[in-house]
Formats: structure tokens, sequence, C-alpha cells
């Protein structure tokens, strides 16, 4: 029995326990025939146009395959077997040819654009006039308004592209898995955290070498070694191997950047756009390119000077210890942890029993609590598909019913793809007539659990948890009616807003001191630790924020210019332009671009500046609470009422001004981060 067939009238729970690679292809085009066969009765519709018999029936049409994909693409990435990965080169062009078999039927555009011209005699709601706006300009946007040739061409470069982003993201994870660094040296281990070591020596005796380590590119293994291994050459030969993924062999991925930005401009410029950037942006809470560059201009002087200051403290610690001037990519996070300790006789690995992984949740789900009144139980009502994986029940404090379920996935395993994420699976919003409940993931590779103690987080990763948290509370407090519209189906630079704001609080002492206990003794967060964690705040800020701006400009002059224009030499081109930015020279073999996921295949091409766009309107808004209370129910009532809950459903500013009374304030992030001069 495929349990993806049975997904054509029930919404929940999704069967990741029961699915298999091969019930895939056959549940999906069984349910992208039914979704083909209900656009047909929408197009060939002989009643009038009206918001229920054409929007409405529209966004309904493809429930059942938007199940089946939610559930492949979630596997895919956190748990993606070899045959899931064989299907990522098949389910992505069956999904894009049914797309353009939307965005490209006239009959279906006519009466969607019959509805747009008469929009202001509908009487629509707010929600809903957003929504027939958004499928308006999705079709526009899509090629409905192009002649009949254009709109095969069109569907053409759709199908290419949907094969290619996959390919790009199997290459990062396959050269992320091909490498490992197999060490002896007891005192080389000796020098990391116990975590790390226990780790490194379960995954040597996982594959029959129990007399050494193993060090990989995932990323509580790649930021332990380098943060920690005082072997400059291993350090070395560590970094340039994490630096080198996808640039040559097997796993390349140039040839795929050039196919993909020549694609990407070819479909800008047959839908009337001078490039990708511009065709981005227009939907967009910054809308251009030139407020884009404007926020630039505003960060860069700031940003700079400070970054180099950082960084010249850094060199001089070097010197200072080890009597050497010059100071590699590879040294940067060993001797900036060596100068934090020194400076604020902090160190990391001291704070980790501080963070357990299952005190820190529940720190997390208590802040939630006391700020909007919800509760996180445990649950096995949406199976998982790893015993790692676990459930929970979210509920209105009071309520027997739940308003949502999250799902919780904490740990690297070899078929994961690296970094941490939230997925939406299932929106909140009308499903078959109803509305329904969110059902949302958290996924992570954090420090797993060793043989003696549990999962320890480093500060970093307890941010990390708290962030993708933040994504899950967006899609979890979502109150629309319209699923499209719901939770974090919002402009790509707000949707990290909830994510950035929920990290501030473990930047407060006042949550410090009350939230957590070492996971042996109970004792709360000693005092001075907390002082010292405060004093060292915003240590290397300055260079923190300049790689993020740095990271932003690069994908802006991948998608900025014609591919044309880039040369032969793909990494000469990155290099150029990165030249004033950099904050190390250039090295030989190495390159960011080709491992640069989230613009060649996670979606934020042109993109990338979301995170430092959305970081303003967060540090705005958390000085609210820091005037109001960090617990202030009110505060956060309001929060939720204004931004939360609302999801797309109105213009991203507009829900800002509604919650701060004013646009946003740039110096916001600036006087957070001490970096206003």
């Amino acid at each position: 029995m495929n349990p993806l067939l049975a997904l054509q009238n029930d919404h929940q729970p999704l069967p990741f326990d029961t699915v298999e690679a091969d019930h895939f292809i056959p549940a999906l085009e069984a349910a992208l025939a039914d979704a083909r066969s209900k656009l047909e009765e929408i197009s060939n519709n002989e009643e009038a146009p009206s918001f229920a018999n054409t929007i409405e029936a529209l966004e309904a049409c493809d429930e059942w395959s938007d199940r089946i994909s939610a559930i492949f693409f979630h596997l895919l990435h956190a748990h993606g077997t070899p045959e899931l990965q064989a299907l990522s080169k098949d389910i992505p062009p069956l999904l894009a040819a049914f797309s353009s078999d939307v965005s490209l039927n006239p009959k279906l555009f006519a009466r969607i654009e019959s509805l747009w011209e008469q929009k202001q005699s509908l009487s629509l709601d707010v929600e809903s006039s957003t929504l027939l706006e958004n499928i308006y300009l999705q079709f526009r946007r899509n090629g409905a308004a192009l002649a009949e040739e254009q709109k095969e061409e069109l569907r053409a470069l759709d199908q290419e592209m949907s094969v290619l982003g996959p390919k790009f993201a199997e290459h990062v994870v396959k050269a992320t898995q091909a490498y490992a660094l197999w060490t002896r040296d007891e005192e080389l281990v000796a020098a990391l955290p116990a975590s790390a070591r226990e780790t490194a020596k379960a995954k040597a005796t996982q594959d029959e070498r129990p007399d050494e380590w193993k060090f990989t590119l995932d990323a509580p293994s790649f930021i332990a070694f380098m943060t920690y291994a005082p072997d400059a050459e291993l350090r070395k030969e560590m970094w340039t191997a994490f630096s080198s993924r996808c640039l040559r062999g097997d796993y390349s991925n140039l040839d795929l950047i050039r196919q993909l930005l020549t694609l990407r401009r070819k479909r800008a410029s047959l839908l009337g756009y001078t490039g990708h950037a511009e065709f981005t942006l227009e939907r967009r809470m910054v809308g251009n390119l030139e407020k884009l560059e404007a926020f630039y201009d505003r960060m860069i002087p700031a940003v700079y000077p400070a970054a180099k200051k950082d960084l010249e403290s850094v060199r001089a610690h070097k010197e200072e210890v080890e009597g050497e001037s010059e100071l590699f990519p590879w040294d940067y996070a060993f001797y900036s942890e060596k100068l934090r300790k020194a400076r604020y006789d902090l160190d990391q690995e001291t704070l980790r029993p501080w963070f357990e992984l299952e005190a820190t949740l529940q720190a997390a789900f208590d802040l939630a609590g006391d700020l909007w009144g919800i509760e996180f139980k445990p649950s096995e009502a949406q199976p998982g598909y790893h015993p790692q994986v676990r459930g929970f029940a979210v509920h209105e404090k009071g309520q027997v019913e739940p308003m949502g379920h999250l799902i919780f996935d904490p740990h690297p395993r070899p078929e994961k793809k690296p970094g941490a994420w939230m997925a939406g699976l299932l929106s909140q919003g009308t499903w078959g007539g109803k509305l329904r409940n969110p059902l949302v993931a958290i996924v992570c590779n954090f420090t797993p659990p060793g043989e003696s103690m549990p999962s320890l987080l480093t500060l970093d990763e307890t941010r990390t948890l708290f962030h993708e948290f933040g994504h899950a509370l967006h899609g979890l407090l979502s109150k629309c009616d319209h699923r499209s519209v719901a939770g974090t189906n919002v402009f790509w630079d707000f949707v990290e807003l909830p994510s950035q704001l929920m990290e501030n609080w473990l930047g407060e002492e006042e949550f410090l001191k009350d939230a957590f206990r070492h996971y042996e003794s109970g004792e709360a967060l000693p005092a001075d630790q907390i002082e010292r964690l405060l004093a060292a705040k915003n240590f290397q800020k300055g260079y923190q924020a300049a790689r993020q701006v740095s990271f932003g400009k690069l994908d802006l002059s991948w998608h900025g210019r014609d591919p044309e224009e880039l040369g032969e030499d793909l990494i000469a081109f990155e290099n150029e332009a990165l030249k004033d930015l950099r904050l190390f020279p250039p090295v030989a073999d190495t390159a960011m671009s080709p491992a640069f996921q989230h613009i060649f295949s996670g979606g934020y091409s042109c993109g990338y500046y979301s995170y430092k766009w959305a970081e303003v309107l967060e540090a705005d808004i958390f000085e609210v609470f820091q005037e109001e209370g960090l617990r202030n129910a009110d505060t956060a009532s309001r929060l939720r009422e204004h931004i939360f809950s609302k999801g797309g459903s109105e213009h991203p500013m507009t829900l800002f001004k509604r919650f701060r009374g004013r646009e946003p304030d740039p110096d916001a992030l600036l006087r957070r981060d001490g970096l206003l001069a």
C-alpha cells in the first residue's frame, strides 16, 4: 500500500515512517493528474470569474501534490538516502512542468486578469486582496502574458533550472561527505572539546578504525577542529578542504553556476526585466536595487572599519602568543577564541554544561510560553523518519486541542544536509475547505551526545536553536485563511525577522540568569560567567558583519550582470567581486561560490542581503522589549497580532509600521552591535 495515495483527502499526519522512495513517483503523478483535472474545471467554468470559483479554487487544486512534495523535499534534505538523491533528478522536473501548466494556461490567466481588473468592486478583505495580487503577479512573472512561442521557451528554461538546483545541492552534500581528516595524535585531540573528541572517536569506530579519530566537514566537527586544534598545518588542510568543495573533480559546481546564472538571466529577460536582480527585488520588502545599494552604503562605512579593527586585534594576539605577525584564514577561529579567552576569560567550551540540548530546548519553549501563552507537549501524533526525530503538540495554554505540531531533528547524520533550517511542512490555513493547523520542523546539526555525556551545545549552537525556533513560531502562530500567505510565506527579506529576533534574549542578563542550569548540578549560570558573556557580546561583531555583507555583495555581483561578461575563469570573477570587501587575501584553489548553496540551490539568489536587512528590523523591534520588559506579554501580544499571526497577508512594511509606528531605523542594528562611531 502506497501511503502517499491516502494523502489525497487526509491533511496530516504525514507518513514519514512508512513512505519509501518508490512510492513517490506514482503518487505524485496521480496527484498532479488530479490537480490538472481540477485546473481544467476552473479554466472551463462557464460561470463568471469570482474570487471563490477562481482564486480559492486554484489555491485548493494542488493540495495533494503539495503534501507529497513537502514530504519528499524534507526527506531529501534531512534524510537523503541514495534512493531519494536519485529521485531528486526526476521529481523537480515533474513539479516544474505542472507549475508551467498552471502559469501558462491562457484561460486561467484570463479569469484571474478579469478579477484583477475589477478588484476595487469585489469588496475583498485585506488578506484576500493580497492573495489576488500575489496570484495575478505570480502569473505575470511566470509568463502568463507572453506569446505562445515565448511561453514554450519559458517552460523549457524552468524545466532545466528545476534539475540544476538540486544537482548543485547534491554535489555539496557529496563533496562534504567525501573528505575526512584522520589522526592518531592524542596530544592534538586532547586540545579539542570532549564532545568533539567523542564524536570523532565514534565516527572512527563506526568506520572500523577504533584506534584513530575522524574529523569531517560537518559543522560541529569542522568548527570544533578549526577553533581548538593547535596544529596550524592540519587546520590549513581542513580549511582548504572546506573552502575548495565543489571547485574541481566529480562534484565541481562551476559549470552549474554558469548554467544557472545564464538561465536566470534569460528567464528575466524573456519576462521584460533587465536581469535576475530586477526581477527578484520587485517582490521583496526592499523593492529595488537602488534601495538595496543605499542600504549597503549605510552599512559598509560602519561595518568595515570595525571589521579591520577586529581582525587586527586577532592578528596582534597571534603575534603576541606565537611571535608570528601574519594571520591566515585557518588561524582566525583559533586565535579569535584564544583572544576571547584572554580578554574576557571566556571559553565557549566551559559554558557547554549550562546549554544541554534538552534543557535549552525547554528554555525556548518556556520563553514562548511566557510571551505568547503557548506550551509544547511531547507527542507521537506525527511519525518521524529517524530515531533522533521527536514530535511536540503545541497548545494555547488551557486548550485541549493543539494549535499545531513541531518535529525536531537535532543531530548530524551522513545523509543529512549540513546547516540548520526550519521547514514549514504544512502551512496553517485552509486545506480541503477547512482551516487547519500547521506542521513545522526544526532540523539542525548540533553536537551529538557522547558515551559519557548528553548533547551539550556551544553558545553559537544555542543561538542557532533559538533562530530556527523563531521561524517555527512564525509558522505556528499564524492565523490566516489562505495557506499561501500564512506563516513564513512572506517576502524573502522579511522571513528572517522572527528568527533573528529570538536570538536577542541570549544577550540579556535577566534571561541568561533565569533560563539555564548546569546539566549535572542544577546550578544557575554563574553571575561572573554572565558578566563575561555580556562583556563579550559584541566581540568580533564588526568582522562577522563584514563577512555577511561580503556574501550579500557577492550574490549581487553574480546576479547583477550578464553571464557573458563573467569571463572564462569564474573564480577570478569571485576574487574581483570581493577585492574591496575581503578581510583576508584570496587563497589559490579555494572559493566560496561553488558551495554557496543559499544562492545557487537554496532560494536566496539576489536575497542573501536579507539576513542583514532583517537584522535591522529585529534589532529595532527588540528595543521595544528592552524598554517594556523581556517577558512582557502585552508587547509580545502586539507583536503576535501585527506580525507573527499575519504571515504575508499584508505588505511587510505595513506590518512593521503597525507594530513600531514608523519605518525601520538602520541605526538600531548598529547600536546593538556597537558599530556606531
